[in-house]
């Protein structure tokens, strides 16, 4: 276990896993240790001996489960190696570990104290093992199946027997006295049974009547000793985690005391596919954000739980109270434009017979060609028209699947049905009064007044429409339709952190992806807060050179859509401004960044005028002191003997990059195949940036990387003997005879802050945002995914937060801050500490038992 799921490259370093298996285990082993210690004395006759010597009933018990007990610390003991192998790899997290080894010590003496028991009741070792073996596997299955078939109200207590959620916690890191209470009441209760019936067969005639009463004073005991232990007026938690894990950031508490208004934290969570030691964390960062304001109140729902419906439902109500303005405005918005566009369809079907009519007469081919292509058009609006307002139905319709209206939905297809039809319709209306052949003239005329005024209908629903400005209620209904995540209600507004950011799932099976099931909900919740309680909304304005926009969708995913909705759920502006095609879009009103993007393909070797336009723009934005992030692509410009002008804009901020040579990567895809890979997956950023500290230990992948230097290094690729610096990156078949090597780690991102203080970033990748690398992501099943590149979707956020001036807004180290990751560890040391730790270590306890036992038989 600890070589498959812990020591891998990019793996977190936890000892998690290996704790998770032993606690199944220690259920098979303690047993063995108990089986004959009472059981196989009785048989062999020893017993009596052992029951004459001066030592009472109390002290036999004692002395069989020290011995048994301090057995089973001798097996843990053996796994030790394991952790001083992950230290050289990683900073191993000694508190949880400490706490790991110490859940796993209760519940071994748990076992040990019920196999004891059992040994003294039979003088079969076989039957002591099996029963005790059964017993536990049954309790631990038992819980896991009963709470789907038992009214809710008994649920918590079949959950509070769970040996398995039990030892979860201390796997995690979290020691809780409650669980504590929990092992050492079943140790004592075991115990004292023990010594009764290890007393019975001193004396027989012992009533089994007045044992079994005092058996059911002790059940009663235990339960009343463990119902006292849950209160939260008497339960203690630790903290035993070295990186603080489960403790409140300095940061979060100071802004927790200066919220005197109530807010809500809910997080959406279906239970069935969640990982039941990361129900816990959640828990318990839950309830210390409780513990930290008495104004903040906090819920866990399963959308999927038909209990959790009420609560459910109470959820949807606050979002509609608290938006109830916005909901009543865009309802009203949207019901105009569908009478509207209603009207227009009318227009459009006895509109099309004129038309037609017109064509009839016409005296040119292109006047008749134009009339009949009007009149097809208005023809199959009139006719399925209807589907567009079909569309519009469903995105406002109210369901379980959807519980709030799709305002955002609903108004962009209203805004592009009527914003296209105004503008045409004004251009018919232009066309049917200009220069007409004399046969139809004076009927264009005549109507061209009717083309006029539903243009002008149609651009008032439009702009109507438009003034509705960004629906928040309609953002937080499409992120709700997707079932999970955190939704925070602050007295003023509300946001929803989706659960890929949150709690992203394993996905079983693919081994070129490590997932974190670490909860990373502290720094991300109150960095969603802090959004929630300014007013300052940044706006963020991509600039590039391509013809159509990158906001919108495209069919090959080339595309900033998914940028554009992760940042508009952060509460950013976003804007796009092609500097060829129109000008400098208005950004007044907040802290602006502006995130450049590069050409996709250039045309030959020369700068056309549209790539031209946007260095030029880039230029004056440098100039001006405007925060900017410039993301480049390799260039074949210097091959030729010319010079690359980004390489000159880069040098404005005070930084340098090669955009000849990109960082490829020789990999094994089959026996005797390798391939180049030209873009770079990346576990560890290796700085010291608060934007490195954020993205830390989130896989990126950046295509087409090349090297940046100067400034402060946000990511940096570890150098390999299967890396390279290649310089023919654009040949399918490269000479791996004709590599560059590098020895140190390269940098291929920067941040710099040049002319007195403004903020720059410069990203050695073109395509790393886009909507096909940053938004990539495979199936857990049904509806669930997990993102394969968080990091990518981190470090667009962390760093328009950091170039907005707003540090406090940045996850300080979601996963990098709680948690250390496998580095530096070859596929030659992976094979040896395998074969050492798999073959070694129980070839060296065997030859220890070996030793012994031929040194016990010479003597």
């Amino acid at each position: 276990m600890f070589v498959s799921n812990v020591l891998d490259i990019g793996a977190v370093a936890t000892m998690r896993p290996m704790f998770d298996l032993a606690a199944w285990l220690l259920l098979l082993l303690c047993p063995a240790i108990t089986m004959r210690l009472i059981a196989e004395e009785r048989r062999i006759g020893t017993w009596e001996v052992l029951l004459a010597f001066p030592v009472g009933s109390f002290g036999i018990a004692k002395g069989k489960f020290i011995a048994a007990w301090f057995s089973l610390a001798i097996v843990l003991t053996t796994t030790f190696p394991l952790v001083l192998v992950l230290e050289i790899y990683a900073d191993v997290d000694y508190g949880a570990v400490a706490s790991g080894y110490l859940g796993l010590m209760l519940l071994g003496g748990s076992v040990i104290a019920t196999g004891l028991v059992v040994s003294a009741l039979t003088t079969s070792q076989t039957v002591a093992y099996l029963v005790t073996t059964f017993f536990w596997l049954t309790i631990s299955l038992a819980t896991k199946v009963l709470p789907a078939y038992v009214p809710t109200k008994y649920a918590d207590f079949i959950f509070a027997i769970d040996p398995d959620l039990r030892t979860a916690e201390f796997a995690i890191g979290l020691i809780d006295t409650a669980n504590i209470v929990f092992f050492l009441s079943i140790i004592l209760a075991g115990g004292w049974i023990l010594v009764v019936a290890i007393e019975r067969t001193r004396r027989p005639l012992t009533s089994i009547w007045n044992i079994i009463a005092c058996v059911f004073l002790l059940i009663l005991s235990l339960v009343a000793i463990n119902d006292v232990s849950m209160s939260e007026h008497v339960r203690l938690r630790f903290d035993a985690t070295g990186s603080r894990a489960y403790t409140l950031s300095d940061q979060t508490t100071h802004f927790l005391d200066t919220i005197h208004e109530p807010w809500q934290i809910v997080v959406l969570l279906d239970e069935s596919t969640a990982d039941r030691a990361m129900l816990k964390q959640i828990d318990e960062v839950l309830r210390r954000y409780k513990e930290g304001s008495s104004f903040i109140t906090v819920h866990r729902i399963n959308p999927s739980d038909p209990s959790a419906l009420q609560s459910y439902d109470a959820l949807v109500r606050d979002l509609i109270e608290l938006y109830g303005e916005e909901l009543t405005n865009a309802e009203r918005a949207i019901h105009s434009g569908i009478e509207t566009f209603k009207t227009f369809m009318t227009f459009a079907s006895s509109t099309s017979v004129w038309a037609e009519s017109v064509a009839a007469i016409a005296s040119t081919p292109q006047e008749e060609e134009t009339l009949r292509t009007l009149t097809n058009a208005l023809a199959l609006l009139g006719n399925e028209g209807g589907q567009i307002l079909d569309e519009v139905a469903k995105a406002m319709q109210v369901d379980g699947s959807q519980p709030l209206p799709q305002l955002t939905y609903a108004r962009d297809i209203l805004v592009a049905a009527t914003g296209r039809w105004s503008q045409e319709l004004a251009e018919v209306g232009w066309w049917l009064q200009h220069d007409r052949s004399e046969s139809i003239s004076s009927i264009c005329s005549s109507e061209a007044s009717a083309f006029e005024k539903m243009a002008i209908t149609l651009a008032q629903a439009d702009d109507s429409l438009r003034r509705l400005g960004a629906l928040e209620l309609g953002q937080l209904a499409a992120q709700l339709s997707m079932g999970e995540g955190a939704v925070i209600l602050s007295p003023t507004r509300a946001t929803m952190i989706p659960a890929s950011v949150l709690f992203p799932k394993t996905v079983g099976g693919n081994q070129s992806v490590s997932f974190d099931q670490r909860f990373r909900g502290e720094h991300i919740i109150s960095s969603a807060m802090r959004s929630l309680n300014t007013n300052i909304q940044p706006t963020v304005v991509f600039v590039h050179s391509e013809e159509d926009s990158l906001l919108r969708r495209r069919t090959n995913n080339i595309d900033l859509w998914a940028a554009r909705g992760l940042l508009e759920t952060s509460r950013f502006h976003v804007k796009e401004w092609i500097p060829f095609a129109g000008p400098r879009p208005d950004t007044s009103g907040g802290p602006t960044v502006w995130v450049v993007i590069p050409p996709f393909t250039r045309t030959g070797w020369e700068i056309s005028q549209r790539e031209q336009a946007l260095i030029d723009a880039v230029r004056v934005l440098i100039v001006g002191n405007e925060p900017i992030m410039l993301n480049l692509q390799p260039s074949l410009l210097s091959r030729y003997g010319q010079k690359d002008p980004w390489v000159a804009l880069v040098q404005l901020v005070g930084l340098s990059v090669d955009t000849q040579r990109v960082i490829v990567e020789q990999v094994a895809v089959g026996p005797n195949q390798l391939d180049v890979q030209r873009g770079q997956l990346i576990n560890q950023t290796h700085g010291s940036h608060i934007i490195s500290r954020a993205i830390g230990g989130k896989q990126i992948f950046l295509p087409l990387p090349i090297p940046v230097q100067g400034g402060d290094p946000l990511i940096m690729i570890e150098p390999s003997e299967d890396r390279w610096l290649e310089d023919d990156w654009d040949i399918e078949l490269l000479d791996i005879a004709s590599e560059i090597a590098f020895t140190v780690p390269l940098p291929v991102a920067a941040a710099t802050e040049h002319h007195e203080g403004v903020r720059a970033i410069v990203v050695g990748s073109g395509g790393w945002m886009l909507t096909w690398a940053a938004d990539r992501a495979v199936s857990l099943g049904g509806s669930q995914v997990a993102m394969i590149n968080p990091g990518n979707s981190e470090l667009l956020l962390a760093a328009v937060e950091w170039l907005s001036g707003l540090d406090d807004w940045i996850a300080a180290g979601p996963i990098g801050k709680q948690s250390s990751r496998v580095s530096g560890l070859s596929r030659t040391a992976y094979l040896l500490w395998a074969a050492i730790l798999i073959l070694g270590v129980p070839s060296s306890l065997l030859g220890a038992t070996a030793f012994i036992s031929i040194r016990r038989h010479s003597q």
